[in-house]
């Protein structure tokens, strides 16, 4: 009996990654950014993402000294504040280039969970020690929990041990994807992974591990991703999602 139930459920896994990969659909890199008045991970850029019918909506997470968890792209803002090494009254009066005062994470899915439909692809950057990683772990977790968020966030990250703290922190059915490409789709999954998100050159090298993937069960995405030619080859390769800074120009593609 147990036998057949774990055949069934492989099967049902399997099924589940072939009907994923159907399809390749679109995530907005550090949001619509490019559209007028918009900044990368601004929220202007993640409304303009919602507008547009993106998938998600992808942005980046770092931890204060004290705490308090920033929207921003880089660890060292163009001042020169490091964000880890600060605290958070240091950099209330950033702002982005479009003139929004830089995010607190709270406060940008306080915005997205008003997007519904459209996924929050969160970010969490390697940081300088892996105790500020572990701390920033926790911190986001609480929060998504706090704004009731769970099925509404994603989570990405360059550091194998973000993914193995979310892996083993986070609720259940919590996608996670690892950045970094130096993993193979078997390596990815041993350490909690539910999908390999990797650099576009990644694939082309080795085109087998999409294919590889999806019998692991894990999703497939592709960053970042802003030539049309190679958008296409991508899609007949059945990834199941492009991350790109053209959304408008992918969107096109995929329907």
């Amino acid at each position: 009996m147990y036998k057949k139930i774990k055949l069934a459920l492989m099967a049902l896994c399997l099924v589940s990654a072939i009907g994923v990969s159907a399809k390749t659909r679109v995530i907005s890199h550090r949001g619509y950014w490019t559209a007028p008045g918009a900044a990368q991970n601004s929220l202007a850029s993640l409304k303009g993402a919602h507008g547009l019918g993106v998938y998600g909506s992808e942005f980046d997470v770092h931890i204060t000294k004290d705490g308090v968890v920033v929207v921003n792209h880089d660890r060292v803002r163009p001042d020169g504040i490091n964000i880890e090494l600060a605290n958070y009254k240091d950099l209330a009066n950033e702002k982005l280039s479009n003139g929004e005062p830089l995010p607190t994470l709270r406060a940008y899915l306080e915005e997205g969970k008003k997007l519904h439909g459209t996924q929050m692809i969160l970010e969490i950057k390697a940081h300088i020690t892996p105790e500020a990683e572990d701390r920033c772990v926790d911190s986001v977790l609480n929060i998504v929990k706090q704004l009731g968020m769970v099925k509404q966030v994603e989570y990405i990250s360059f550091s194998q041990n973000v993914c193995e703290q979310l892996a083993r922190k986070a609720p259940r059915n919590v996608q996670i994807a690892y950045l970094n490409g130096d993993l193979t789709p078997e390596q990815a999954r041993a350490i909690g992974c539910t999908g390999i998100d990797y650099e576009q050159s990644c694939f082309f090298k080795h085109p087998e591990w999409i294919t590889q993937a999806h019998r692991l069960g894990l999703i497939v995405n592709v960053w970042t991703v802003d030539d049309q030619d190679k958008m296409k080859q991508l899609i007949n390769e059945k990834v199941d999602f492009i991350t790109t800074n053209h959304p408008v120009e992918a969107l096109k593609l995929t329907k």
